[in-house]
């Protein structure tokens, strides 16, 4: 059956098209209930719950579960609130009877991948979220990898350590992700991706990923500037030749941070002005936030901070609306690694430092870090 959605800032709960908005304590009772479906709650346990610290009247639950089993009339064949006499209240969840044939239905399911890639390539954060909230009207289901990379991307980390259902393998490639924007120690995270390039068990599809970039933005975060050299020229020689458009953007991108470290001027204002033609041909929305990212290490590079912060800020705010909350932790250790190899710890330094902090508490990244760590460590041996 799918479940009830609770989207705590607007009070609302969705099922499929459906949707009720409620006022904020019927919004916290329900969602109380549903936390413990089946199980009978009497009023002096809902009034602990919802109303800790009030002093409500008598007829508050009462009153509350009244006005709650109106809203809900029309998702009455999924869930509803029963009185169980001289006990209390208890919420119900109905088993739904029919199923969508769809759901069996390769056409529409290979479609929905084919739409799911394009979303994703091109950035449309607020479609992919539509289309995560809406599989059971529509009648299909996101396979195992579109749910994972949507966690990812919506910046939901915690969520994989939880998820024990989920094989370490399945998860491997975000986790080792994840960590390396945490780890300051750039050569351990190289270290951690290289053993997972030697496991057996890394599904192919990652493994790709991994090898032909991954592994090379972190050569140059080490400054291992002849081994980036040699992985580039074989990457960039991979992709083309087995045409993987998603990585062209990306190979080229990684060009310019190398040109950058070894502060090629030449190259990279040539670099600049091909990656511009890239982006007209491939216009994927989070290629172009990096890109914006990349614009301000070139004004840095030419002693031009506002026109830096200005570029920094816009790729910002191309990353939010892409709803790609790995974008910007990129990007952060990419703006704090170039402002300290250009030498410029000033007050721009500070603030994205700042940033960072603020990162850091709100995902709870020293939490994050040794658990994935401990995890790393049990199965890349």
């Amino acid at each position: 059956m799918g479940m009830l959605k609770f989207f705590i800032g607007d009070y609302k709960v969705k099922y499929r098209s459906e949707e009720v908005v409620l006022l904020p304590k019927e919004f916290q009772l329900l969602q109380f209930l549903y936390q413990s479906p089946s199980r009978i709650f009497t009023r002096e346990e809902l009034l602990d719950a919802v109303w800790p610290m009030e002093a409500p009247i008598d007829r508050t639950v009462d009153d509350h579960i009244y006005r709650i089993r109106k809203k809900l009339s029309p998702l009455s064949s999924v869930v509803g609130i029963k009185t169980v006499r001289g006990q209390g209240y208890q919420l119900r969840l109905n088993k739904e009877v029919h199923d969508s044939p769809l759901l069996k239905d390769e056409e529409v399911s290979s479609n929905v991948k084919v739409l799911f890639h394009k979303y994703h390539l091109y950035g449309q954060g607020d479609a992919l979220k539509l289309l995560e909230e809406n599989q059971a009207v529509f009648g299909f289901e996101l396979d195992l990898q579109s749910r994972l990379y949507l966690h990812f991307m919506k910046g939901n980390f915690k969520w994989f350590i939880g998820a024990e259902e989920i094989s370490f393998w399945e998860k491997c490639y975000y986790f080792l992700h994840i960590y390396s924007y945490i780890e300051a120690d750039k050569e351990k995270c190289l270290d951690y991706f290289t053993r997972a390039l030697a496991a057996k068990e890394l599904p192919e599809y990652h493994r790709q990923e991994i090898k032909l970039l991954n592994r090379l933005s972190l050569l140059i975060f080490t400054k291992r500037i002849s081994e980036a050299e040699s992985l580039l020229s074989q990457s960039k020689k991979t992709i083309h030749e087995k045409e993987l458009k998603g990585f062209i953007p990306l190979i080229s991108l990684t060009e310019l941070y190398l040109a950058f470290l070894e502060n090629d001027i030449a190259s990279i204002q040539e670099k600049m002005t091909e990656m511009e033609k890239i982006l007209v041909k491939y216009p994927f929305s989070r290629e172009k936030a990096t890109f914006l990212i990349i614009k301000g290490l070139n004004s840095l590079a030419l002693k031009k901070q506002i026109e830096a912060e200005y570029y920094f800020d816009q790729g910002f705010e191309l990353f939010r609306k892409a709803k790609y909350i790995p974008g910007i932790l990129i990007s952060l250790n990419i703006i704090l690694f170039y402002l300290n190899e250009f030498q410029m710890k000033d007050d721009l330094y500070a603030h994205y430092q700042e940033v960072w902090k603020k990162y850091t508490e709100e995902y709870k990244f020293t939490e994050l870090q040794q658990r994935i760590q401990s995890q790393l460590d049990f199965y890349l041996k």
